[in-house]
């Protein structure tokens, strides 16, 4: 589920504190695909037909279709991710997408569209925390991609710095960390960190706050010192399916 602000100890083995759990429902893994679409509307359309078909709707997977801001990294505008509570659900997903006339009749108007997809993407939530709020009213995103080199001391500096910012009135309503699993992803992304927000404004907000904290001025060398800084960007959510 999209709700999955979790403390996760999948890729981990240090300690996780009382007060951390995992919520009931939570997405075990993530597909995420970025890609390039000349006629944003065409594609949203395609999509759209492609997950009200009867066999695609009747499984109720969670997705989200977004737009990209701001992103200097390639030429992805928009993109897509998948979320499964487990892994048959992962595998009913990439069946129908491969053998229904709806999957079929998706990638050839994305084709004729000349849509190129960027990356494509299976993650894990590794670390996450709600705030404030209905995760579901959380429609941007800010994401960082970091190559992290040694993530036993990342980690726990990471969790400690974002707990410290939680207090600051531009905090955001949820924050967390995802760990790649497979697929294409730049060049040797290994983590994505994530902050989620109601609006853009919000968003924009936070990023003034973090950026004149005392807080991130003394993480930023520390964080350099067992990662290497890829690139970030801004979702927008255009449309939620099944919105756990």
């Amino acid at each position: 589920m999209k709700k999955i602000y979790l403390l996760f100890t999948l890729v981990f083995s240090f300690g996780i504190s009382a007060d951390d759990h995992l919520p009931e429902n939570f997405s075990m893994y993530q597909t995420n695909f970025l890609f390039n679409c000349p006629e944003p509307e065409m594609c949203f359309a395609a999509f759209d037909k492609y997950m009200n078909s009867p066999m695609v709707a009747k499984e109720k997977f969670e997705v989200d279709f977004y737009a990209l801001q701001q992103n200097g990294w390639d030429e992805s505008t928009h993109g897509v991710s998948w979320y499964f509570k487990d892994a048959d659900q992962y595998a009913k997903a990439g069946e129908l997408f491969a053998t229904t006339k709806a999957g079929g009749e998706f990638r050839k108007t994305m084709n004729e569209l000349e849509v190129e997809t960027i990356s494509d993407t299976l993650t894990v939530h590794s670390i996450g925390k709600v705030l404030a709020g209905e995760t579901t009213d959380n429609l941007v995103s800010l994401r960082y991609s970091l190559e992290v080199i040694d993530p036993a001391k990342f980690v726990p500096l990471w969790l400690s710095f974002s707990k410290s910012i939680e207090k600051y009135d531009w905090a955001s309503n949820a924050y967390g960390l995802q760990t790649h699993f497979l697929g294409n992803n730049g060049t040797g992304i290994t983590h994505e960190i994530w902050a989620s927000f109601n609006t853009v404004q919000d968003a924009l907000t936070f990023l003034s706050g973090l950026n004149n904290s005392k807080e991130f001025a003394e993480y930023g060398p520390k964080a350099r010192e067992y990662s290497k800084f890829k690139r970030s960007y801004m979702e927008v959510s255009l449309k939620q399916y099944n919105p756990d």
